[in-house]
């Protein structure tokens, strides 16, 4: 590779696109793990209720009202269960971090070349291209109304892909390695 700067250039954009395939895998990964906490929790809701709710109203039999307004509700849950984002959210975000793991599997071994000047700087800008539309294809296929922003979910995500770095390389994903 050239001394002239341009390698090096080249092999930083190539290691900020590989920290950027990781931050996005570990924020999709949070957001799936928090749509799998309210597809629990609605479960779980309805399971109560639809099963304690006609032992509760032969008990209580003043409260009759709530324990139908519950049972109401429970079955609407249920009806609606298609029209519930949280599912088809999960879903998604589980097929989109299972890709991008590969992607960023294939890349962390393509680093490897990259890191030790195998490769021109032109040919290190191709290797970054592929990944970035692979990223970008990727999203779109699986998020094509794109994600919700969630600032705490982007925080904890860098400071995953930053330990994940640190633990992998040696140094956190924000400096060069």
């Amino acid at each position: 590779m050239s001394d002239d700067g341009a390698g090096q250039r080249a092999q930083e954009s190539y290691w900020n696109q590989l920290v950027l395939l990781k931050v996005v895998a570990s924020y999709v990964r949070r957001y799936r793990d928090e749509q799998a906490w309210w597809i629990v929790r609605i479960g779980l809701f309805k399971a109560v209720v639809t099963s304690g709710t006609i032992g509760a109203w032969a008990v209580w039999k003043d409260y009759a009202f709530v324990w139908g307004v519950l049972l109401g509700a429970a079955q609407i849950l249920d009806a609606a269960k298609e029209f519930i984002p949280q599912t088809k959210n999960r879903r998604s975000a589980s097929e989109f971090v299972s890709v991008m793991e590969t992607i960023i599997i294939d890349a962390r071994v393509e680093w490897f070349a990259v890191f030790k000047g195998e490769y021109e700087a032109g040919e290190v800008m191709d290797r970054w291209r592929k990944l970035a539309r692979l990223m970008n294809e990727t999203e779109g296929k699986y998020f094509p109304d794109g994600l919700p922003a969630n600032p705490e979910r982007q925080r904890l995500a860098e400071a995953d892909a930053s330990a994940y770095f640190s633990n992998t390389y040696g140094v956190g994903g924000a400096e060069n390695g």
